[in-house]
């Protein structure tokens, strides 16, 4: 059993256990009363009582208590995964209400009408409204704002916010089934809408990929290393997407997952974590150093002339001096030089036979 079952059924029982104690008090209670007005006789009919009402509490119990720790189990799950900045706007705000209220009742105490029930919905009516303006408006306050920590001993404390374009990627159910992302994924709504919306696309091509984007959802639902989750409740600041994705990043302190170059670029400029699936799969390939020999199959002909074109099996692109001629053919060639570019590692070789008139 997981630990946030274990503690929902923790919450469930003390929860169950609390409206059957308050039922038996209740059913003291009542006992006190008929007994004092002369309805029962001897003070055991009182015990019989309040046992009655423990019981009953407890039977009737089970239903609400199992909702009421869904919701306080979600509630605090929600609590936990807050900014640093919003609980601190959130507790000056409550601070400036009780102070308002406090000078409330010292000024509204005389008036008539002005009962304690009065004071407690006051307070509750200013707490409530002061805590939602501070926490809405916690930008233009100067309240520090902690950066996510990158000695985090916690793998599985880790958030990852998904880009549609990792989504659709796929190679992110890879990544997570091979253990080298481990914690919550965060879906934002408007992306999940955005790619609902690529799936409903009149383009056959961009329809197949927002149904593919679906897919890597339902299979990442379906994994035990992470544990997913669709943000519908958070409302980010931006005009487009990317905008949305790094707002959304900075305040939740998670990661950005995507292989946008272009988002890349612009979340890290604004102190966001981004991790590029396509830079990833770049450091993975393997590194050829100038001398080494490789044997390939010259594909098709290069952007200079006399150049050939060959591809190893991780998609890497090889760059062969002199061979322009030679399509089709599979021979050894030798490595002169590497380039890293943004989409890729590019090789350059000459060939190393000694078919090659030139050799």
């Amino acid at each position: 059993m997981s630990s946030k079952r274990r503690s929902t059924n923790l919450i469930a029982v003390l929860l169950r256990g609390t409206l059957a104690l308050l039922l038996g008090i209740g059913g003291a209670i009542l006992g006190e009363y008929l007994l004092a007005a002369g309805t029962l006789i001897g003070p055991a009919n009182v015990a019989y009582l309040a046992l009655v009402g423990l019981l009953s509490g407890w039977l009737l119990a089970a239903r609400p208590a199992r909702w009421g720790a869904r919701h306080i189990g979600r509630l605090a799950e929600r609590l936990r995964t807050l900014p640093p900045d919003a609980v601190l706007a959130g507790t000056i705000g409550a601070t400036v209400a009780l102070t308002l209220t406090v000078l409330l009742d010292s000024v509204l105490a005389n008036l008539p009408g002005m009962t304690w029930g009065v004071s407690v919905l006051l307070a509750t009516v200013l707490t409530t409204a002061f805590i939602a303006f501070f926490v809405a408006n916690r930008r233009v306050l100067p309240l520090p704002r902690s950066a996510p920590s990158m000695e985090n001993g916690d793998p599985a404390s880790r958030r990852y916010l998904l880009d549609t374009s990792a989504i659709i990627d796929g190679r992110l159910v890879d990544v997570t089934e091979a253990n080298f992302l481990a914690g919550r994924l965060l879906i934002p709504a408007f992306v999940l809408q955005e790619l609902q919306a690529i799936a409903d696309d009149g383009d056959t091509m961009r329809r197949r990929r927002g149904r593919r984007g679906l897919e890597v959802l339902e299979r990442l639902g379906e994994l035990r290393t992470v544990e997913t989750e669709v943000l519908r409740g958070e409302e980010a600041q931006g005009a487009t997407v990317d905008d949305k994705l790094v707002d959304l990043a900075l305040r939740l302190g998670a990661d950005l997952v995507t292989t946008d170059f272009n988002l890349h670029q612009v979340a890290s400029l604004q102190g966001v974590r981004v991790l590029n699936l396509n830079r990833l799969a770049a450091a993975m390939k393997a590194s050829h150093l100038p001398g080494e020999t490789l044997t390939v199959q010259v594909q098709r002909p290069g952007k200079e002339a006399g150049q050939g074109l060959a591809y190893l099996d991780d998609g890497t692109m090889i760059v062969i001096e002199d061979a322009a001629d030679r399509l089709g053919e599979t021979l050894p060639v030798i490595v002169t030089s590497t380039l890293q570019t943004n989409v890729g590692r590019m090789v350059f070789a000459k060939p190393g036979d000694s078919g090659n008139p030139d050799a």
